[in-house]
């Protein structure tokens, strides 16, 4: 019987996972405007603006009632294992967060990150809480680095969000 050395077959496993990871789609869960829809059920309108911050880009969209800002939901990518998460996080105009939703995954692993029961924890986080994996928001089990990134996320969002409130 004929073994395979462990650095050839690790290689091996290596080079699989990365052609792999091209050929994965991308599940896309809910549209922006579904989301702000549930987020903002009483709003009357949005504006979309685009912020960079940093080297990343952030589409960011006020949302009015009566021309009052209700909100913000902050769409933004953050990476994955391999490949970027996008996330829109909704928030209110006294900087909580109100709900986030996973809005396109295009990683081969940790899209559990999706289940509300993941995602309902991040509700009423401030730029006053951590808002960090193992302090105040739990890891889903084997998708720890999807985890970290919807933390991380939420963070730049709460982030964005007090800078657009504070007149940018």
């Amino acid at each position: 019987m004929k073994t395979i050395p462990v650095k050839r077959s690790v290689f091996f496993m290596a080079g699989w996972i990365f052609l792999l990871s091209f050929a994965c789609p991308a599940d896309v869960y809910i549209s922006v405007e579904d989301a702000i829809r549930q987020i903002f059920p009483s709003r009357q309108e949005y504006k979309r603006e685009i912020h960079t911050v940093g080297q990343q880009e952030f589409e960011a969209y006020a949302v009015f009632k009566n021309g009052e800002v209700l909100g913000w939901a902050v769409v933004l990518n953050e990476k994955g294992k391999i490949k970027p998460i996008t996330f829109l996080v909704g928030i209110d105009a006294q900087g909580e967060v109100l709900e986030v939703y996973v809005i396109e995954f295009r990683d081969l692993f940790g899209s559990e990150i999706k289940r509300r029961s993941f995602l309902r924890q991040f509700g009423g986080k401030s730029l006053k809480d951590d808002v960090a994996i193992g302090r105040d928001i739990d890891a889903v089990t084997q998708a720890t680095i999807s985890s970290r990134a919807a933390a991380s996320a939420v963070r730049k969002a709460l982030s964005l969000v007090e800078k657009l409130r504070n007149g940018l």
